[in-house]
C-alpha cells in the first residue's frame, strides 16, 4: 500500500472540490471518503452497502456518487461514506474506472493494459466455448 493525491468533487457541483491523500488499496472494492469530508463537499448518500472488513467484521455504510481525479484522468464513481476516523481509500473499482493499475515495485499507479474480446467479428457471430 502507498498513498496518492486525488481530487474529489460531488458529481452535481464539480467546482466544489478538494485534493486528498488516499491510500491505494487493491484489496478494497470501493473507494472510501470520510463522512465529514463527503458532507463538506456535498456528496449525498444514496444507497447502503454491507461490507466485510479485513478482520471478518461486517459493517454497513452509506454510499454516494463522486468524481475522482488522478493524474489528469477522472471518473464518476461510487464511494463509501466512511466513519469520521476512516482512512481515505482509493479502491479497485475506481482504479479500473480510471484505467490504472498498481506498479508494486515502484509503489505507483500506471496505465493499465486494456483487453477486448474481439474486434474482428460482429456481435452476433460470437459463439462461446462449450466445456
Amino acid at each position: 500500500m502507498f498513498r496518492v493525491r486525488v481530487r474529489i468533487s460531488p458529481l452535481e457541483e464539480r467546482s466544489r472540490q478538494r485534493e486528498v491523500e488516499m491510500v491505494v488499496d487493491t484489496g478494497a472494492t470501493y473507494s472510501v471518503v470520510p463522512r465529514p469530508l463527503a458532507e463538506e463537499l456535498g456528496i449525498a448518500p444514496s444507497r447502503r452497502l454491507t461490507a466485510t472488513l479485513a478482520n471478518g467484521e461486517r459493517i454497513t455504510r452509506e454510499m454516494g456518487r463522486a468524481e475522482l481525479e488522478y493524474g489528469g484522468l477522472s471518473t464518476p464513481t461510487w464511494v463509501i461514506l466512511g466513519a469520521e476516523k476512516d482512512v481515505s481509500i482509493l479502491g479497485a473499482i475506481t482504479l479500473e474506472e480510471l484505467g490504472l493499475e498498481v506498479d508494486p515495485r515502484a509503489r505507483a499507479l500506471r496505465p493499465a493494459e486494456a483487453y477486448l474480446l474481439s474486434t474482428l467479428h460482429s456481435p452476433g457471430s460470437f459463439v462461446p466455448a462449450v466445456g
